[in-house]
């Protein structure tokens, strides 16, 4: 899987620094990443590629299948909010 700052030129974007999120710890080590994408839903736009702060969406071969990492994803809905067309979705959701 490639990583996503691998990934940024594709997008045509800069790579961001990490931020702080305020849920940051609000989610336990183990749990999971409360987001998921829908990949028939993806127009691979990469704006929740942008929005995340933390490099938890990672691409596969071509930049193609997206899908969110549980050890980095800080359950901060920044992706979700982000994704124009409800693609990144709270797995709860579903």
């Amino acid at each position: 899987m490639q990583d996503v700052q691998d990934m940024l030129p594709l997008f045509d974007v800069e790579s961001q620094t990490p931020g702080v999120c305020d849920s940051h710890d609000a989610r336990k080590p183990g749990v999971g990443a409360p987001y998921a994408i829908d990949i028939d839903r993806c127009m691979h736009c990469g704006d929740c590629v942008r929005a995340c702060l933390f490099g938890a969406i990672a691409a596969g071969p071509m930049g193609r299948t997206l899908r969110i990492l549980e050890d980095r994803c800080t359950a901060c809905g920044a992706c979700h909010e982000a994704c124009p067309t409800g693609a990144v979705y709270e797995r709860r959701e579903r």
